[in-house]
């Protein structure tokens, strides 16, 4: 039910991958266990089910792996060649609405392979993956820090922020901590109305299986439920979240311009590497204008004009 840069790119790739380059071939590859685990934590299926589960999987898997990875990779591309001179706003909107697109289409995709497995599962069934939300919202609760004190909402948001730059960028001087944590506390709060709104989606999701509704109409229901997750929000929310959206572009870009040659030296690197395993795992090869490009960095002098962010 999750939603699951230059710099702000790096940092949705990390999300993506664990944070781990290493992982992502591994993951990717035994992706079907992966996921019939993770699944297993909200469902029991019976044998029947989880076989056609498996099926519809590595369809799905061998659809992305041909049709997806390959815009992966150009998008990456694309964004290490805006990341060299510096990221601007617009660059991170520019990411962030191609990585949205992306997941949108995986999700239409996936839509009547989900369909098929779902139609079949029992009351019994239904009503365990409602208790199995139930008990997945208390480890969101606490790890998304849920009803604490804002001030703590706020360090703890700060804090995983820093941690995301800097497995990118290797460590943040004292200063660049300070205003990464600044910026951050001007973004809005949202964390409970985040987690309300988790909460209304699989309520959704729930009555909608509850419903009895046949394999063509749960397919059509879950293509248009699924990208639109800020359908039926709260206003005051809906609000929150794009003023959120907003500013944390520009933080992004803010953030991208205190970086030193050697930390957006490093951060480009460890995109590259992403783009490298993308590109292994799609078994596309790379272009002759994507030929791997020399990563080293001349310093920047204090003189030299940066683009400007918007």
């Amino acid at each position: 039910m999750k939603r699951p840069k230059t710099l702000c790119l790096l940092l949705l790739v990390v999300a993506l991958v664990a944070g781990c380059s290493a992982g992502l071939r591994l993951g990717y590859n035994q992706a079907e266990a992966l996921t019939n685990w993770m699944v297993s934590d909200y469902v029991d299926f019976d044998p029947q089910q989880r076989d056609l589960f498996s099926q519809k999987f590595r369809a799905l898997h061998a659809w992305h792996r041909r049709e997806q990875l390959p815009e992966y990779s150009r998008l990456l591309r694309e964004t290490r060649k805006r990341a060299e001179d510096g990221l601007s706003r617009d660059d991170a909107v520019w990411v962030m609405e191609r990585s949205r697109s992306q997941v949108d289409a995986l999700i239409r995709q996936a839509a009547t392979d989900a369909a098929e497995v779902l139609v079949t599962l029992t009351p019994d069934q239904v009503a365990a993956l409602e208790q199995s939300f139930v008990r997945a919202n208390r480890k969101v609760m606490r790890d998304w820090g849920v009803g604490r004190p804002a001030e703590e909402q706020r360090r703890s948001r700060a804090e995983r922020q820093i941690a995301q730059i800097e497995r990118l960028t290797g460590r943040l001087s004292r200063e660049q901590t300070e205003r990464v944590i600044a910026m951050s506390d001007t973004l809005p709060l949202t964390t409970d109305q985040r987690f309300a709104d988790r909460q209304r989606r699989q309520r959704e999701l729930i009555k909608t299986l509850q419903a009895g509704r046949s394999r063509s109409e749960l397919a059509a229901w879950l293509r248009e439920w699924g990208p639109n997750w800020e359908r039926g929000r709260d206003d005051a929310y809906a609000r929150a979240a794009r003023a959120a959206t907003e500013q944390r572009a520009q933080m992004f870009a803010d953030i991208d311009r205190t970086l030193t040659p050697a930390q957006r030296s490093t951060a480009l690197g460890r995109l590259q590497g992403y783009i490298d395993d993308v590109v292994a795992l799609s078994g596309v090869p790379a272009s002759v204008s994507e030929v791997r490009p020399e990563l080293r960095l001349e310093p920047q002098s204090e003189a030299q004009p940066r683009r400007a962010s918007n």
